[in-house]
């Protein structure tokens, strides 16, 4: 076939009707496939997105727990770590880390009782014994007591689990007068003098420990000072949270019993005013006796040391003048031996 006949056959193919449609019909639907990835690639992109957030979020709330632990960690160990340095120390760094522990753990009460009681009895002897019977019954003790012919009283000290029982025997001893009760709730006052105790022993502790690092004189004596202020004042808190627990731990209780009026105890005698006067008389007699044995001891035993003195005297400087003669001769000699000299010194040599 001619060149120029499949030319024009190759024409009329590419230009005819039914071969431009498919080729339309293609290109449409190139155009939407094209739309619908275009949309899935944004979904997708958005989807990612979204993950990616969802993760950033969650990396940062890890982050934030994790620094939160480690802050708490440093707040725990800051104070230990920079109350020392390489150039010195710093005694002052505080103790926050036990006190903060200490902080939150559940509170006791700490309450201190006290009990007062007065009543009338018929017999101070078998009240005395009942008290005594009731303190060794309870575990407690009595600090004080006193008695006379018509009261008595009695201060003890009670284990305070059994303070509400005790107050309730007690009552029995005889006829209330007065009852009193006191609670003083001490439970900050206990806790916050406990917790500077533990504040201090770790004080102690770590100025020790510096004291072992010290590098110079200078800090060492820094460092030994400190440590003899803080155990002082350790000592004095130690001291004072044992009174208050003994406090705590025994409450105070204070009977007072009397007898009923123009009664007196059996074995209590009152006093008669004609035996005080005897017993005055004797008193006297006996001082007046005393004194008259006194004075003869003195003239029996002082005659001879007087008279003693007075021969010496006599002799030294009385009539007799021993050592008035010798003091006569020397003065004379001194005299005589000053007149020669002066003689000498006047003679022309």
């Amino acid at each position: 076939m001619p060149s120029f006949l499949r030319q024009a056959r190759q024409t009329l193919f590419r230009h005819s009707p039914w071969r431009i449609r498919p080729c339309m019909k293609i290109k449409s639907l190139a155009k939407r496939g094209d739309l619908k990835m275009k949309k899935l690639l944004f979904v997708t992109i958005i989807a990612v997105a979204i993950l990616a957030l969802a993760a950033l979020f969650a990396s940062c709330a890890k982050k934030s727990a994790s620094q939160s632990k480690a802050i708490e960690a440093f707040r725990e160990t800051a104070d230990a770590t920079s109350a020392f340095t390489g150039t010195g120390y710093n005694p002052e760094a505080p103790v926050k880390a036990e006190s903060a522990k200490q902080s939150r753990q559940p509170l006791n009460r700490k309450i201190i009782f006290n009990g007062t009681i007065s009543l009338e009895v018929e017999s101070l002897e078998k009240t005395q014994a009942a008290v005594q019977k009731w303190v060794r019954d309870f575990g407690g003790y009595i600090s004080q007591s006193y008695m006379d012919g018509t009261s008595a009283n009695f201060t003890t000290r009670i284990p305070s689990s059994s303070f509400d029982v005790a107050m309730e025997q007690a009552s029995s001893f005889g006829k209330i007068l007065y009852k009193n009760i006191e609670s003083t709730d001490v439970t900050d006052e206990f806790y916050d003098l406990q917790t500077r105790i533990e504040t201090k022993k770790v004080l102690v502790e770590r100025l020790q420990s510096y004291l072992k690092n010290a590098s110079s004189v200078k800090d060492m004596m820094e460092i030994e000072t400190r440590v003899n202020e803080v155990t002082s004042d350790l000592e004095t808190m130690q001291g004072q949270m044992n009174r208050l627990a003994g406090k705590i731990d025994f409450a105070t209780v204070t009977i007072t019993v009397n007898l009923p009026p123009k009664k007196i105890e059996e074995y209590y005698k009152v006093p008669d005013a004609k035996e005080k006067a005897k017993d005055l008389f004797c008193g006297l007699l006996t001082f007046l006796v005393d004194l008259f044995f006194i004075l003869l001891y003195i003239i029996l035993y002082g005659a001879p040391i007087v008279l003693v003195i007075a021969l010496i005297y006599w002799l030294c400087f009385g009539k007799v003048g021993l050592l008035r003669k010798l003091f006569r001769k020397i003065s004379v000699r001194k005299d005589k031996s000053s007149s020669d000299q002066e003689q000498t010194a006047k003679t022309p040599q």
